[in-house]
């Protein structure tokens, strides 16, 4: 049986990063860039006011204050987009708007709330400093600089950052299809009325939403019932028309069980089929040339652990990301935390705005509200018994 550590190290060597292409930026949400990019243009363009005010010049306002304003001569108005092409002369400044370019013969803006117009004047009210008030040209983004590096993340902000430095379209890895397939005869889709025995299924809509976040693409198949051929057609349909195939259920030693064998009749191989995880246990992992199988169990908290632990960090490795790890912390036990077994156990757990880590409730891999009440992953080693108080790291996520 692998470790956690072993498992994900046979699975990151079955990884080739997928091929790159070319997106408009309304597209590359999510997706992980592929080739460096660099700006077109600095950032500020130009000399810009930070301010609605007056752009003056400091030698002129280095002694104004409230009771001994300067008084300077208003010699035009500079809005934003537009350029001042005149000359500015000492006493002399320009009306400029947040944005605006600064003109030549200026150095600083005075805020308009330190100033009192009366006509063609302005009488300034308090110091301004060289470059006070002034954004200048490249102090955020020098043009030619590398803004993108490959396996960063496109996300809102870098988005922004992008289209403003003159970017368009970006070069990004593929987004992967995922194939979704929960096998059951108990398992019934809402509303579909319940006949003793059964139970709705709900592993697929959550594998959906954690497929989305993880930058995939998510496709949802007919529930399989526990039958080898169809179980074996499901499979071949879903290898068909995706790069990727996970299933739930049918991944363990019963006569029921039937995922293992219909992958292997497609052609497939099997590289390993238990992880020593608690929750978790009958994983399988396997290729059907280049496409992949994630096997998990039918256990919906299960089914989340397994993902979150061994599937998201290679779709995240797949799509070129440079960091596939879901991020962590210390936090500090607000309980007491036990793990009596001969396993790792991922326990469910709530983490608030002090880093105080508690049990997110009842740890048992069929109990779905500590699931939907939790923020983290703790990692409780086997034979470990913890006592609050305890610094401890934590897997954090939001999905």
């Amino acid at each position: 049986m692998l470790s956690v550590e072993q498992a994900l190290e046979r699975i990151g060597d079955a990884i080739q990063t997928l091929p790159a292409e070319r997106v408009a930026l309304s597209s590359a949400t999510g997706r992980f860039i592929a080739a460096a990019i660099d700006a077109k243009v600095n950032l500020p363009g130009f000399d810009n006011s930070a301010m609605d005010g007056y752009a003056v010049h400091s030698d002129d306002v280095k002694s104004a204050s409230a009771k001994s304003p300067a008084e300077l001569k208003i010699v035009g108005e500079v809005p934003a987009g537009v350029a001042f092409n005149g000359d500015i002369t000492k006493g002399e400044c320009v009306r400029i708007f947040t944005g605006s370019p600064v003109p030549e013969g200026v150095n600083a803006v005075v805020m308009q709330e330190d100033t009192a117009r009366d006509g063609d004047t302005v009488k300034i009210l308090d110091v301004a400093r060289p470059f006070e008030n002034i954004r200048l040209r490249g102090e955020d983004v020098k043009g030619g600089e590398t803004i993108g590096k490959p396996g960063d993340r496109v996300t809102s902000g870098m988005l922004n950052l992008l289209s403003a430095a003159g970017c368009h379209e970006v070069e990004v890895h593929g987004k992967p299809v995922i194939g979704l397939l929960a096998t059951g005869d108990e398992l019934k889709s809402p509303p579909t009325e319940l006949a003793p025995g059964q139970i709705y299924e709900s592993n697929r809509v959550m594998l959906a939403a954690l497929l989305e976040h993880a930058g995939c693409e998510a496709r949802i198949y007919d529930l399989v019932p526990d039958e080898p051929e169809a179980t074996r057609q499901a499979i071949d349909t879903a290898f068909t028309e995706c790069h990727a195939v996970i299933t739930t259920g049918g991944v363990s030693v019963g006569e029921h069980d039937h995922v293992k064998d219909a992958f292997e009749a497609l052609g497939g191989s099997l590289d390993f089929w238990k992880v020593r995880v608690k929750p978790g246990k009958p994983f399988v992992f396997g290729r059907l040339d280049s496409k992949l199988l994630f096997g998990l169990p039918g256990n919906p908290v299960s089914a989340f652990a397994t993902f979150i632990v061994l599937v998201r960090p290679a779709l995240l490795q797949w799509q070129g990301a440079g960091n596939p790890h879901l991020p962590t912390h210390l936090g500090i036990l607000g309980e007491n935390f036990t793990n009596r077994g001969n396993r790792p156990h991922y326990m469910r757990v709530n983490v608030d705005a002090d880093s105080t880590i508690r049990s997110a409730g009842v740890q048992a891999s069929h109990m779905l509200h500590s699931l939907s009440q939790a923020n983290g992953l703790l990692l409780v080693p086997e034979g470990t018994a913890w006592e609050a108080g305890q610094s401890v790291s934590v897997m954090r996520f939001d999905f």
